[in-house]
């Protein structure tokens, strides 16, 4: 009787212990707006995306939601604080272009190390989720109008 208690017991401090990790990912998210851009630019679209550690650390996913944004070209993750411009170190949407007015979810998918390019390129996305932490990272959304973007978010 007391194997099958401990048994138990121990069976329930896995769970628990697995349940509250998956509880608490990290979650990192922006609010996409034109008056975020350097400098700002007057627009109606507006966006959010959405970030999630995954359980290992190991991949980090994403959700890219626009509002009303014309002829999209690209997204991605830059490296630079609010206010400031930097190079891109993450791909989020490569094309093909959307044509016209668009609102939906532009990208999905995961983040690995693989797909670290720019100044963390061969790093880890530990190295990501330290920029993202430190203030250091923002999502920006270009289009065919404003191909240095249209609209932008910090990563907090």
């Amino acid at each position: 009787m007391k194997t099958v208690k401990l048994v138990l017991y121990a069976a329930f401090a896995v769970v628990l212990a697995t349940t509250l990790a998956a509880a608490a990912a990290p979650t990192f998210k922006a609010a996409l707006a034109g008056t975020q851009e350097v400098p700002a630019v007057t627009t109606t679209a507006e966006g959010e995306a959405a970030f999630e550690l995954g359980e290992y650390g190991k991949e980090l996913t994403f959700v890219l939601t626009v509002k009303d944004i014309e002829n999209v070209t690209a997204a991605h993750i830059h490296a630079g604080k609010t206010g400031e411009n930097g190079g891109v170190v993450v791909g989020l949407f490569a094309g093909p272009k959307k044509d016209g007015k668009f609102s939906g979810v532009l990208a999905k998918g995961a983040i690995t190390d693989k797909d670290l390019v720019g100044a963390l390129a061969g790093k880890t996305i530990d190295d990501l989720v330290k920029l993202i932490k430190d203030g250091g990272a923002y999502v920006n959304v270009h289009t065919e109008k404003n191909k240095p973007g249209e609209i932008r978010g910090q990563l907090k």
